[in-house]
């Protein structure tokens, strides 16, 4: 049986000068009858995650593997959700995380609340036939996952669409030059890449193809007179 998948729930393009909104492409995949969860994403999307799960008809302790791509907050935190998954992470983003003092999104605390279910994986290992693809860069350990129909779920390795345009990333906490290679990388890979934080596109004959003209909508509420001078779509 093929892989199949779903997006749980829609990443955004969304950056403010505050920092950042961290909603992030949160992924159920199915495969040989195991369900997986890739990049959980944070607090501010738990609840959201929870209906769309139980809108699958599953709860968290049906969910039999975490993959996180990388160990940023807003990846990586509800992976304390799913009690019953072992976690995978990529062996070089364990060691990045636990000597990295300068990135300040890692969410290190994971990686000893999660120590009894953790599973480390390197570049071309296999999962139920899904394939574990190292792109570092944008930290040192980040990874994304091939399906078996081309599909790529990638992370922040490609964090909107238009870096993918561009062949360049938008942000490098550890290496620049690396992450570069790692979008030319996966973008030679892929049929169907499912981005960070935007909407998923084909690369066909090395262009890029967004799957949809039109990004997920977001409401905004606020109290009181406050204005918004300036909504900048990235």
């Amino acid at each position: 049986m093929g892989h199949k998948f779903s997006i749980l729930v829609p990443g955004m393009p969304i950056y403010t000068d505050l920092g950042f909104v961290g909603f992030c492409n949160i992924v159920l995949i199915e495969a040989d009858s195991k369900y997986i969860i890739f990049d959980p994403g944070h607090y501010g999307n738990r609840e959201y995650l929870l209906k769309e799960l139980n809108s699958s008809g599953l709860k968290p302790s049906d969910i039999d593997y975490v993959i996180v791509s990388h160990l940023h907050y807003d990846h990586a935190i509800n992976a304390l959700l799913f009690r019953n998954a072992k976690v995978i992470v990529s062996e070089a983003e364990r060691n990045y995380a636990m000597n990295q003092a300068n990135d300040p999104y890692i969410a290190d605390f994971l990686l000893q609340v999660l120590s009894d279910k953790l599973i480390l994986v390197h570049d071309n290992d296999e999962l139920h036939g899904i394939k574990f693809v190292e792109l570092p860069g944008h930290t040192g350990g980040t990874m994304g996952v091939l399906l078996d129909d081309g599909t790529a779920i990638v992370g922040d390795a490609i964090k909107y669409v238009d870096d993918a345009v561009r062949r360049k990333t938008s942000f490098a906490y550890y290496n620049l030059d690396e992450a570069n290679k790692s979008i030319v990388k996966i973008l030679s890979l892929a049929r169907l890449i499912i981005p960070g934080h935007d909407i998923p596109f084909y690369v066909i004959n090395r262009e890029v193809k967004p799957a949809s003209q039109t990004r997920n909508k977001l409401l905004i509420y606020l109290k009181g007179d406050i204005d918004i001078s300036i909504l900048k779509v990235l």
